[in-house]
Parts: structure tokens; C-alpha cells; sequence
């Protein structure tokens, strides 16, 4: 189980972030010999060396223990002072071994992810605690098991030194244990890694973020608005939950050097968000700060250069870059603008971090100049951390991605293997399909349209009439068509049968086809009208084509049981923040600001620097993006997305 851990020496004084392997196989503290001495740690000798040795008895290849390092250790609130032997653990820098375990005997709750310090001795501290009651959030300290930690070569020692110090393992020795352990997570990165591009594997390695990036001709500025005045804000409550996180955060940060101590006089929100996964995501709240922002008007990619450049093109590659804008530097003299508060401190970031509205544009300039030669030469496009590579033949396909991952290693950007995709001749990229001389709508993109439900009754066929009308001038013999659905509106009284459902399935499938919805272009308004209902939300993406609104794109979905208990005002913001991710690609380099409509009227003025609960906190950090203004629309004109979602 690897953990974060705080190293302070006793000398020094000098504290740094760690990770840690916590295992009962290891029975004794160590720390890698070649860090120790990197990090000039107070290293002492010890008055006899100590002879490592392995399961079948025999001596240890890394030799005998000479010297150790007293250190001041914390894990989350858990404070100590402990003695580490020195001794080669490859790239892993810590392990905390048995003899730990044992005395402090945590508490671990596998599942709720927690680990509690109930039970350790007297002498152990506590900060922030009186008690020794003290709880560890797992999902605060324990990082990604995929963690690649050993080169080629190198091995980890797992040690349990008993009373003559002999090294043991139950099962097999540990050098050839921790030997496959590691070649297996090579090969588990390698595994989806082409072979004619393993020589990149690096490039492809989830490393630890434990450093800060370069200053570079792309440093992230902060330019306010003439007149502009500093602002503050309020400290968010946290859970005990979000405390851990938040220490571990500032912890690692500021051992990284990615955040430092602040004097500023501007502040913003610090909270966290859920993820997915259930992870928390520390976020900072922007809005006043982006409110008096210049915005950067940097292009982002034109449909019309996919268009273009991807003409005759037969085999495609996907990269997309990990850790986004992190890799980027705030401007020097600008990290003040950016300040956090927190009820542990102020602090400001010295790299960009998710939030700031001119992120995107800052991102897009460094890729492009990173990339440059490649992008003029017609081969290679890029869309913030999503790179395109495409050519004619195949071999001319791998000579120019080779280049793009000397590029992508020479700047220290790193790629996400699970995300990437490798000469393939049809590909999806910013929603839509790219084949050899064909580009269409991504199928899922009309899924929305497809499952619309039935109509159970006369008020859902008119709200269902009232959408498809919208469209009626695409749809040839649109009338003919719904003419069993239009008598059902009259005074005739509910009949639903064959013909009323072969109008509906045909309207249907009409709408959907490719011939209706039109491919998005560079100039026209965006149009986003989003609405939701007790169980599900619907939204239609339009864009104003020659004077005309076409839809560009459909979706719907089904509410969990958790969103079913929203409050209706947040129900309708999940409906415009799921299409805000849906088609994102497309909105953040829309070149006019682009409108939201929806029918609850409160929403207009969500974005604006206001109280917000829990929830509607959680996605201002995503609006911040994005330049559009939000409208009401009564529900009764609303019926594109009113039907979606119901």
C-alpha cells in the first residue's frame, strides 16, 4: 500500500513531501540510500553493519547496512520521530515497515477507506488532535497501485529483519519478488504501447508529479481589468474527510514547490469536489477573479482546419496529455492573483491550475508552439490536451509520430496510454468520426433522439410536435408524416395505435439522420437549450448556419437516484453542466459568446460572485471556461429539450 508521508530532518529543519510503501512484509523503517543522500539527510553510522539476507538465506546482492537517518515523520495527523535504515530500494524512497505496524496497531476499514490511530503509545502526537482518535481518509494518502517506481534493472528490497537481521519473505525471495513486480507494471504500460514506439515507454510512464515545471515562454499571465480592486472570501467548511485531503494537498504541493506560503492581498475559495471515482478534487472558486480578468481570445482549433488539412489522410493517432494544465507555470509576478484561502493559510499556485477562464488559451499556445512544424506541415492538429496525427501512408505515419513523442519528451509532457489510440483508419475526435475522406456525426451524439419514449398522452405528443416542428424545414414531407400524430392533438379524443406509431418512430428516425443534423463551421452562434424533469435531463446543441438554426446535436440522460433528489434549480444546472462536457470541444472555441436557454429563471444568475450551496459549488470551476450568457425560456417554448428529458 503506498501512502504520502512527511520527512522532516531533525538538522535542517527542511520538510518533504514522500510516498511510502506501508507493508507488513518489510519489518523495519528504511529509506533509499541514493535519496538520503540526495536530500543531505543527517546520515550516521551504525556501531555494527547489519547483514541483509533473503528468504533461501543467502546475503542480500545490495550488501550490508552501515547507516541510518532519524527523521521527524507524519502520515495525515500522525506525528513522530522514527530512525530509517539506509539501504538501495531503487526509485522507492521509503518503506515503513512491521515493527510500526505493530506498535501503532492502526485501525484499517477497508470499506469505508479509512485508517484510524486509536491505539499507538503515549509518545506519539497528534496535530490538530488532542485525542488519539485520529482518522486517515485512504483516498487522501493512497496513490495509484500503477505507479511505476523501478527502472529496467533495478529492484526493491523487501526486508524483514528479525532478531539477527536476517532478510525473509514467506513465499519467494524478495529481490526476484519485487523484480516481477516491477517488470509486470513495465509490461502492463508497454502492453499498450505499438512496438515500433516502445522506445518511448517513458513518455507513456505515470510518473509522480512530484516536481514543478520549467519556466517557459507559455508562463500563464494574469491581466486585470484597469480599475480592478483586490477581493476576499470566505473559508468553506470542511468535512473530516476534506481536512485530510486538504493537508495532504498542502503537504504535497508544497513539497513539490507547485504552491508556497502567501502574503496576497486577493483570495479565493479553496473546496473540494467528488469525482467520478468518489475521489475528492481540490478546486479553487475564480469566479471574482475571472470576473476582472482580460480574457485571452487565442483561437482554439476551427472545424474548418480539421476539414481541411485532414483531406486524403488514411491512418489516424489520438495522444492525449496527462496532467493538463498543471504542466504549465503561472507568469512570475502574477501568482499573487491566483491566492487561496484555506483554515490552514493563504497560499498561491506557481503553475495553472483548473479554474482560471484563461486556461485554455494559455494550454492551446504552449501545444501549439511545441508542435508547430509538425501542425504547419499538415500533419498534426491540436485541441488543448488532445493531439491528431494524420497521413497517407503508413509509413510516413510513424516517422512523423515518433517526432511528435520527441517533442512531447524533450518539453516533459507525459501521455496517458489508456487514452491514446494508434494508427487506426477511422477515428473519433472533437465528437466526430474522421474516416478517409469522410467526417460524420458521432452516433452516441443522437442517442438522446433514438430513445426518446412513447407518448402515454395528448400533452406529450403536442410537447413532442413542438420539437420536431422546430425542424420541419429539414424533414422533406414533414407533414405528411405527422399527420396521425397532429389529429391526436384535436378534438378526437386519445387513440394511439399502428399509425400513430409508425409516425412517431418515422419522425424519429428522420430527425436523426445525418442529413438533418449539420456538421458544425467556425462562424455562427452556438445555441445550448437544456431543461430537466423528475427523471432525466435532455439538452440540443444548434448553430446558427447562414441564418438559420441547425441542430448539431442531441443528448438525454436517465437521473440517478441521488440527482432524482435534487432540488428542481439544480436539476436544471446538471442538465447545462452534462452538456457543457458533452461538447465542450466545441463551445470553448465557439468565436461568438454562445447562449444557454432554460426554463427556470433563478439560474440567470448563477455565475455571477454570490452565495452558492454545496452543490452549486462544485461546477463553477467548469463555467469558468466557458463565454456564454444564460437565458430564460418559459417551458412551454422550450420543447427541443423539454422532450428529452422526459
Amino acid at each position: 500500500m503506498d501512502v504520502y508521508v512527511q520527512i522532516t530532518g531533525l538538522d535542517s529543519g527542511k520538510t518533504r513531501g514522500v510516498r511510502a510503501l506501508l507493508d507488513s512484509g518489510c519489518s523495519t523503517c528504511c529509506i533509499d540510500t541514493d535519496y538520503a543522500r540526495a536530500e543531505k539527510l543527517d546520515i550516521q553510522e551504525l556501531p555494527q553493519p547489519i547483514v541483509a539476507r533473503n528468504a533461501d538465506n543467502t546475503e542480500n546482492i545490495s550488501g550490508r547496512i552501515t547507516h541510518y537517518v532519524d527523521l521527524r515523520m507524519r502520515i495525515g495527523p500522525h506525528e513522530e520521530t522514527r530512525t530509517f535504515l539506509l539501504t538501495c530500494l531503487g526509485k522507492a524512497r521509503i518503506f515503513i515497515g512491521l515493527d510500526w505496524l505493530m506498535e501503532h496497531n492502526p485501525e484499517v476499514d477497508w470499506q469505508e477507506q479509512t485508517m484510524r490511530f486509536s491505539r499507538c503509545p503515549e509518545r506519539c502526537h497528534m496535530r490538530g488532535h488532542e485525542e488519539h482518535q485520529a482518522m486517515i481518509d485512504m483516498d487522501a494518502i493512497v496513490l495509484d497501485a500503477d505507479e511505476p517506481d523501478l527502472e529496467e534493472g533495478e529492484s526493491i528490497l523487501l526486508v524483514d529483519f528479525g532478531k539477527e537481521v536476517d532478510l525473509r519473505m514467506k513465499e519467494t525471495p524478495a529481490q526476484k519478488f519485487a523484480e516481477e513486480a516491477e517488470k509486470e507494471k513495465e509490461r502492463m504500460t508497454e502492453g499498450k504501447i505499438p512496438d515500433q514506439y516502445r522506445e518511448f515507454v517513458k513518455v507513456f510512464a505515470k510518473e509522480s508529479f512530484d516536481w514543478l515545471p520549467d519556466r517557459r515562454a507559455w508562463d500563464h499571465a494574469i491581466e486585470l481589468k484597469p480599475g480592478s480592486k483586490a477581493v476576499d472570501c470566505k473559508v468553506y467548511p470542511l468535512s473530516r474527510n476534506e481536512q485530510v485531503k486538504l493537508d495532504e494537498f498542502l503537504q504535497e504541493n508544497l513539497a513539490s514547490g507547485r504552491i508556497r506560503p502567501s502574503k496576497s492581498p486577493m483570495a479565493s475559495a479553496f473546496f473540494f469536489v467528488k469525482k467520478k471515482d468518489g475521489s475528492l478534487r481540490p478546486v479553487q472558486d475564480y469566479r471574482k477573479l475571472n470576473e476582472m480578468t482580460i480574457r485571452n481570445r487565442y483561437p482554439l482549433l476551427l472545424i474548418s482546419e480539421l476539414v481541411h488539412n485532414l483531406c486524403g489522410a488514411k491512418f489516424f493517432t489520438k495522444l492525449d496529455i496527462r496532467w493538463g494544465y498543471n504542466n504549465v507555470r503561472i507568469k512570475e509576478g502574477d501568482e499573487w492573483k491566483a491566492a487561496f484561502r484555506t483554515n490552514r493559510g493563504l497560499y498561491e499556485p506557481l503553475v495553472m491550475f483548473f479554474g482560471l477562464t484563461n486556461s485554455p488559451a494559455t494550454f492551446q499556445n504552449m501545444m501549439n508552439d511545441i508542435l508547430r512544424e509538425l501542425i504547419n506541415e499538415g500533419h498534426v492538429v491540436v485541441y488543448l490536451d488532445d493531439i491528431l496525427i494524420f497521413t497517407e501512408n503508413l509509413d510516413e505515419h510513424r516517422r512523423i509520430t515518433k517526432r511528435v513523442l520527441e517533442l512531447l519528451q524533450k518539453h516533459k509532457l507525459y501521455l496517458k496510454p489508456e487514452k491514446c489510440e494508434f494508427e487506426r483508419t477511422e477515428i473519433e475526435y472533437l465528437g466526430v468520426i474522421i474516416g478517409h475522406n469522410s467526417m460524420r456525426m458521432d452516433p452516441v451524439k443522437i442517442k438522446g433522439v433514438m430513445e426518446w419514449p412513447e407518448p402515454k398522452s395528448v400533452k406529450q405528443v403536442q410537447a413532442f410536435l413542438g420539437f420536431t416542428n422546430f425542424y420541419r424545414r429539414f424533414v422533406r414531407g414533414y407533414a405528411e408524416i405527422a399527420k396521425p400524430l397532429t389529429r391526436l392533438t384535436g378534438k378526437a379524443g386519445w387513440a394511439w395505435g399502428a399509425d400513430e406509431r409508425a409516425a412517431f418512430d418515422g419522425l424519429k428516425k428522420r430527425i436523426a439522420e445525418d442529413a438533418v443534423l449539420a456538421l458544425p463551421n467556425d462562424t455562427g452562434q452556438y445555441r445550448l437549450e437544456a431543461d430537466a424533469s423528475e427523471g432525466a435531463t435532455g439538452a440540443v446543441l444548434s448553430q446558427n448556419q447562414d441564418g438559420i438554426w441547425r441542430p448539431i446535436a442531441f443528448i438525454s440522460h436517465a437521473l440517478t437516484e441521488t440527482e432524482r433528489n435534487y432540488e428542481i434549480y439544480d436539476k436544471e444546472m446538471l442538465a447545462i453542466m452534462l452538456s457543457l462536457d458533452e461538447w465542450r470541444q466545441l463551445l470553448l472555441g465557439a468565436t461568438e459568446t454562445f447562449e444557454i436557454f432554460t426554463d427556470h429563471q433563478n439560474l440567470e444568475y448563477f455565475r455571477k460572485p454570490q452565495k452558492l450551496n454545496r452543490r452549486q459549488a462544485r461546477w463553477i470551476t467548469e463555467l469558468a471556461e466557458f463565454d456564454f450568457t444564460l437565458r430564460h425560456r418559459p417551458g412551454a417554448l422550450n420543447h427541443k429539450a423539454d422532450l428529452l428529458s422526459r
